[in-house]
């Protein structure tokens, strides 16, 4: 697979993420960094356990009608996973330059990642892009999520994504509230993983 990298977006501790060409489309290029730390053999699992679970959980979400991109290419050898570029912006700077998003809606595609007790591990408005010529989402950046996942954990998801709100918007919990209203259309156990988020929030407000 031949690609092009022509623009590097993020390097952090354990990645990098490049945009880049590929068959005349835009691509993201997400690349498991090596640790020197680690021994080389140990390293080489660990990342490439980790570039394939990511890309999993993406597929899964796919399967479950939750917006996310279009995966190209695993390559194992290199830990890299070549995905669809996706043309929008991030939510939290919709919010913040008044571009109207429906938080419902995000909060429907949560419920459905939950319902199948599936971790985001991250989720902050930040990893939810928009295209507002669209009108389309797109889910990003699994390298935290788990299958499997408790209700506690699932209540972490929407925990950050309450204090994702709180820190930079106004009115947080009035836009949390609509994401919870659509949680709780499409995921049968929303009061169990509501309670959690109550307690998580109880936990720092006492702390």
């Amino acid at each position: 697979m031949e690609i092009k990298r022509t623009e590097l977006i993020t390097r952090g501790a354990e990645a990098e993420v490049w945009k880049g060409r590929w068959k005349d489309r835009d691509i993201i290029i997400k690349k498991r960094v090596k640790k020197s730390y680690r021994l080389s053999e140990l390293d080489e699992k660990i990342r490439t356990m980790r570039v394939r679970k990511e890309a999993r959980l993406l597929s899964e979400a796919k399967k479950l009608g939750v917006p996310v991109p279009i995966i190209y290419d695993l390559n194992e050898k290199k830990t890299e996973l070549v995905m669809q570029y996706f043309h929008g912006i991030r939510v939290m700077d919709c919010i913040e330059e008044g571009i109207n998003v429906n938080l419902e809606k995000i909060g429907e595609y949560i419920g459905k990642l939950h319902d199948d007790k599936l971790s985001h591990g991250d989720l902050t408005t930040s990893n939810i892009l928009y295209d507002e010529d669209k009108n389309e989402y797109c889910f990003i950046d699994f390298s935290l999520g788990e299958k499997e996942s408790s209700n506690e954990y699932l209540g972490v998801d929407l925990h950050l994504l309450r204090e994702a709100l709180v820190s930079v918007h106004d009115d947080p919990l009035d836009l949390f509230q609509k994401v919870l209203l659509g949680h709780n259309r499409s995921c049968d156990e929303h009061e169990e993983i509501k309670h959690w988020v109550e307690k998580l929030e109880s936990r720092g407000r006492y702390r």
